[in-house]
């Protein structure tokens, strides 16, 4: 009965998992109202789940930029990331533009339509020279907040030039206006902001237990699943008796030495 209880959770856990149909492609709206604002030069923050469709926001107002004669410049934390984007832009937008590639590491036609780049290298690159990108995406944008790394997106934001139109995507962004307004002070400009709250790829909980394997975190009323609960409650009373045992042996070697320190008093008053 437990085992069928166990397959059955699993089940649902896992229901649906795998390769969609294919099906036509319609953006949702907060997507086309995203693109159509950077179109018109308007500073956009973008706070959206993950899965939900940001890179298509990114991807469609680059495009419109370069249709413009103009260029653009995607930024992201990570060069493994930097990589993907540039293996994924070059397949989207080559021949037609070129696609280049600035990290710490590699150097790949600088001078490109659209440039893909870290975010410490775009901004290391804003000290000494302005390359002249119409738009400017900065990917993660949330990282703003990172006591070691946030410094860099604001002097990203700051440093680059007031003519560019900043394309700003997050999924854990919480105060987006307070930024928007932080963004007017230093820039000048409006930022629009948009706040999509829904999640097109469900997000669903689950636990590596040892000897069931993948359940479920919770069951179906949201409740903690008994046999997640069933393991910590285990694991918690093995680690006090480990502690309980511990101080036990601690206590009787205590006892021991007294009683080895008593003896050998003993034995030196004999003698």
């Amino acid at each position: 009965m437990r085992n069928k209880h166990i397959h059955q959770a699993r089940e649902r856990l896992l229901s649906g998992i795998g390769v969609p149909e294919p099906t036509e492609f319609i953006p949702d709206p907060f997507q086309k109202l995203a693109v159509s604002n950077v179109s018109q030069g308007k500073d956009t923050l973008v706070v959206a789940p993950t899965g939900s469709g940001k890179t298509y926001i990114a991807i469609e107002s680059i495009r419109a930029c370069l249709d413009m004669g103009l260029r653009a410049v995607y930024t992201t934390p990570l060069k493994a990331l930097s990589n993907t984007k540039f293996n994924e832009l070059k397949k989207i937008f080559e021949p037609k533009y070129q696609v280049g590639l600035l990290t710490g590491d590699r150097k790949i036609d600088t001078d490109a339509d659209v440039v893909i780049a870290t975010t410490e290298i775009y901004r290391n690159e804003l000290y000494h020279v302005q390359d002249r990108y119409a738009v400017v995406v900065l990917d993660e944008v949330h990282f703003i907040a990172d006591p070691q790394r946030g410094a860099v997106w604001e002097e990203s934001i700051i440093l680059t030039p007031k003519d560019a139109t900043l394309l700003m995507l997050s999924a854990s962004i919480s105060n987006p206006y307070e930024i928007a307004e932080w963004l007017y002070q230093v820039r000048g400009k409006e930022c629009e902001v948009i706040v999509e709250e829904k999640r097109p790829v469900e997000l669903r909980l689950g636990f590596l237990h040892p000897q069931l394997g993948i359940i479920p975190l919770e069951d179906e009323k949201d409740r903690l699943l008994r046999e997640v609960g069933e393991f910590y409650r285990s694991a918690e009373k093995r680690h006090r008796s480990r502690e309980e045992g511990g101080r036990g042996r601690g206590r009787s070697g205590s006892q021991s030495r007294r009683g080895s320190s008593r003896r050998g008093g003993n034995r030196g008053n004999r003698k």
